[in-house]
């Protein structure tokens, strides 16, 4: 089920980044990681049930306001944008990866790429309300960190995670990072980052 890129590229790492809702911070956890991150590429997912469309046209890209341009300004050597349906991703991120030749590595945005390719590191964003949509939860469970988007650690973590089934972090790395005020454990998860993706390549 995953990519045939892989057999060609397979020093090309990639670090999914997924989340429990819309507007969870997927985008600007993207920018961080863009920012700190030498020599790598980011993809956007949308899904669309209308159409199927892989673009990195500079113009398309670029459009102030839109999440690749945030991805683009931060600092990613190429960005591209799938727009499709589940049925037709895996051939788009094939083709999309594809074109990533050269890079260290690719940040992949969206919940349903880790269906389809086998990331070295895979982030789910978690809201301190804790929601998460019906969707994704199965997305949860394949992650290896979780980012909480709260404004501060509260004193009890023990409790706070309780209220949003606690076992579903058991054996995960968990960082505690303000997405909104660009706070918290930032240095901290690209340490993390930078020896995860050292540590697969030797």
């Amino acid at each position: 089920m995953y990519p045939l890129f892989m057999s060609s590229q397979e020093s090309l790492r990639i670090i999914s980044v997924t989340g429990a809702h819309s507007s969870v911070g997927k985008t600007t956890l993207c920018s961080l990681l863009l920012r700190n991150l030498h020599n790598f590429g980011a993809i956007k997912f949308t899904k669309n049930s209308m159409f199927t469309s892989i673009s990195d046209d500079p113009e398309t890209i670029s459009v102030k306001g839109k999440d690749t341009a945030v991805m683009s300004e931060a600092g990613a050597k190429k960005v591209i944008w799938i727009q499709s349906p589940y049925d037709g991703l895996q051939e788009c991120l094939d083709i999309a990866l594809s074109k990533m030749q050269g890079l260290r590595g690719v940040v992949v945005e969206g919940n349903s790429p880790v269906d389809f390719i086998n990331p070295d590191i895979n982030i789910f964003i978690i809201g301190p309300e804790g929601n998460i949509k019906e969707s994704a939860d199965s997305v949860i469970k394949k992650a290896n960190v979780i980012v909480i988007n709260a404004e501060k650690i509260p004193d009890n973590t023990d409790s706070f995670l309780s209220h949003i089934k606690k076992e579903r972090f058991e054996g995960k790395e968990i960082f505690w990072i303000d997405l909104v005020n660009i706070r918290g454990e930032i240095d901290k998860i690209l340490t993390f980052v930078e020896k995860m993706l050292t540590k697969k390549l030797n």
